[in-house]
């Protein structure tokens, strides 16, 4: 024990350790948007295998929301009462397993519970990353880690969209997520090998939540959160101005190219990678923007009303656009969608500072119901506009299907940016305890502490 503790004094386990847990950890995250993306790029061989509708394809694409979730808010108090190390590998196995279902399923309904598996193990993936981040680092990296984690992950979903697509074309869908079960399991062991759940005799200890919120003072939380109209307005636009990933990118970019524009699968996996970069380049910059004029409204209704232009110019005017234009439009799409973010602390700083933690889980719980509800409803509209049936019985898509049906995002956006009107300024500062919320939190937790103790530096 001695031995052991003499070592985490070495300068290498202060700095460059806890970044490598951290960096560790950030791999389910992109193992997540890795299983998350894939049926974008399969769309056409998922229907065909299942026999199914664009409707039951966005069933099939939603049941990774219906698991992700609801589990936002529950996640971070299973860390707490399980740590790190365990709940990690538990859910990189759950994942997994999920990936074998989806892969090996001979129906609908077991593709369905494949897919929701994945979800259910995926939905701890960004969570765990932040909370080793809050164990193992200073308070003023805490949001380098979260941006980091971000910019993984797209990365990953960028690369599957180009590489996935590949592999689909030539050996088929299963055989193309093969390789994820064998990283699953890669990864379950290497959490479970090297993740440690919090550091010893260092000063980064004292960042960990010694007290968590209990159950009790959870839901007294949620009540405060759901009551405030203002947490519903930024939940319902950060669902709108999410749409292109939820929607477009995750379930239907990849049949809308090739249909109404013509491009080849490798030209449609660029315009989508060209988005992710787009959004990966821009939340930083747009964050730091908002951070340095103590503003989130304005730059998040500039951004979304830009976007909402760019997305009506490729659904509506596809003629005026060549490769070349629809490369650089994509890339805008995500620079302007790379404000998203700024939900976040919206979320947080309409309440008080004490329940932030939960003030976001619930921000994104709320930003992530529309991986459950629009896709499932794009795909209705498919079915409805459709009038052509193949030699199969499947409905037969054309251009004007996809527009008509996926006008859902460039007119969720538009109504996104049209609500943020009505947002209240926060100017960077979390609202004040109200008296009759002065009880839930008599007894702060550590780690709330030790964030009044942040809020008060800035």
């Amino acid at each position: 024990m001695i031995a052991s503790n003499r070592v985490m004094t070495f300068p290498f386990f202060r700095t460059a350790y806890p970044w490598i847990l951290c960096s560790i950890a950030m791999l389910f995250y992109c193992y997540n948007y890795l299983l998350r993306s894939s049926p974008n790029v399969m769309q056409a061989d998922l229907s065909q295998a299942y026999h199914i509708t664009a409707y039951q394809f966005g069933i099939l694409t939603s049941a990774y929301y219906w698991a992700y979730t609801p589990m936002q808010i529950p996640a971070g108090m299973i860390y707490d009462k399980f740590g790190v190390r365990f709940v990690l590998s538990l859910a990189s196995i759950i994942s997994t397993i999920g990936a074998s279902v989806f892969i090996n399923a001979d129906s609908f309904t077991m593709a369905w519970i494949g897919r929701f598996l994945i979800g259910l193990g995926c939905s701890f993936a960004y969570i765990g990353v932040l909370k080793l981040a809050s164990i193992w680092l200073p308070a003023n990296r805490f949001a380098m880690v979260a941006g980091l984690a971000t910019a993984a992950g797209m990365s990953c979903g960028a690369l599957t969209q180009k590489y996935m697509a590949h592999f689909v074309e030539t050996v088929g869908y299963k055989q193309a997520l093969h390789p994820s079960i064998f990283i699953g399991i890669a990864l379950s062991i290497v959490f479970f090998l090297l993740l440690k759940d919090k550091p010893k005799n260092t000063i980064n200890a004292r960042n960990e939540m010694q007290t968590p919120l209990n159950t009790k003072q959870l839901f007294q939380s949620l009540r405060i959160i759901f009551n405030n109209p203002q947490m519903w307005l930024v939940g319902a636009i950060g669902c709108l101005l999410y749409l292109p990933a939820s929607v477009f990118l995750d379930a239907y970019s990849k049949q809308f190219l090739l249909t109404v524009y013509h491009i080849t699968a490798k030209q449609a996996a660029n315009a989508s990678i060209l988005t992710f970069i787009g959004w990966i380049v821009s939340g930083p910059l747009i964050g730091a923007y908002s951070d340095a004029i103590k503003r989130r409204c304005l730059p998040l209704t500039i951004s979304g009303f830009f976007a909402s232009v760019l997305l009506c110019v490729v659904f509506y005017f596809p003629s005026m656009v060549n490769l070349w234009g629809l490369y650089a439009i994509f890339f805008f799409i995500g620079f302007c969608c790379g404000a998203h973010p700024l939900c976040f602390p919206l979320g947080k700083e309409n309440n008080p500072i004490q329940i932030s933690g939960t003030a976001v889980a619930a921000t994104n719980m709320l930003i992530m119901l529309g991986g459950n509800i629009f896709p499932p409803i794009v795909g209705k509209l498919l079915d409805l506009h459709s009038s052509a049936v193949s030699a199969t019985g499947l409905p037969i898509y054309t251009a004007s299907d996809y527009t008509f049906a996926l006008s859902v995002v460039p007119v969720g956006v538009a109504l996104g940016i049209f609500l943020s009107i009505f947002l209240k300024e926060t100017y960077c500062q979390s609202r004040k305890i109200e008296q009759r919320e002065e009880s839930i939190f008599e007894a702060a937790p550590l780690e709330l502490e030790l964030e009044l103790e942040t809020e008060t530096a800035k």
